[in-house]
């Protein structure tokens, strides 16, 4: 008895006359079924350059907690750290740290910032010196920064650290084997405690194949109330 045929399958259901439909025909066909337009390839977007302004950018819309950064508010900022030394600042400098604000401008805001200070009392004023911008403390308040400055410059100390001092003061630059030739033996702990607080420093030498040296600081002639090294007495002379 011969086996009654299936009905060949017609439409999407035939299987391919050429051994399957690529992803292209697939997707057409897809598209067919669900009534869509046929899917065009999407064009290849454009490789974008992304430019990197590397220069300063101090007000690029910074918020604090009192708001937007403003050129003023940056210049008092800039003004309050300053220099080393208490040096000016001057209106070049300071627009160099902002973006699209001129010297002149600088100036402008400087004395606005002034002004400020002076309607609202402050202890503080800005002032202008040839070379640029300062703010500081007013006159009569400036004893309190004395205070301040006196306590901050007191140093404690002992008696190993104090034979250190004395001995490279007057005959540095010393190297650290010298050092147990003049007679003192100090510790690793004591050398390195004086040169963090800024008595001594450890220079190279002029030879590459010498030694390090340590010399006194110019803190060291503050700490002592010395003007230069020559203010030191001699060795010999009796305690004053």
């Amino acid at each position: 008895m011969a086996r009654k045929q299936k009905p060949e399958a017609t439409g999407f259901t035939a299987p391919p006359a050429d051994g399957g439909l690529s992803i292209d025909r697939l997707a057409q066909a897809f598209a067919a079924m669900m009534g869509e337009a046929e899917p065009e390839a999407a064009a290849p977007t454009p490789a974008t350059v992304v430019e990197v302004d590397a220069s300063p950018d101090l007000d690029a819309g910074a918020e604090g907690e009192g708001g937007p950064v403003s050129p003023r508010s940056i210049l008092e900022a800039v003004l309050f750290v300053g220099r080393p030394g208490g040096k000016p600042m001057s209106s070049r400098e300071i627009a160099g740290l902002m973006r699209g604000v001129e010297p002149h401008e600088i100036d402008d805001l400087a004395a606005e910032l002034a002004e400020y200070y002076r309607a609202n009392n402050c202890p503080y004023e800005v002032v202008s010196r040839t070379d640029g911008w300062l703010l500081r403390l007013r006159p009569e308040f400036v004893q309190f920064g004395t205070v301040l400055a006196q306590k901050a410059r007191q140093v404690r100390l002992d008696a190993d650290s104090l034979d250190v001092l004395a001995v490279v003061a007057w005959n540095q630059p010393v190297p650290r084997d010298k050092l147990v030739e003049l007679g003192c033996d100090a510790s690793p702990a004591t050398l390195r405690a004086l040169v963090r607080r800024g008595l001594l420093a450890l220079e190279k030498p002029a030879e590459p194949d010498e030694p390090p040296v340590y010399v006194t600081t110019p803190k060291f002639l503050d700490v002592f109330k010395l003007e230069s090294l020559a203010d030191l007495p001699r060795p010999d002379e009796p305690p004053r």
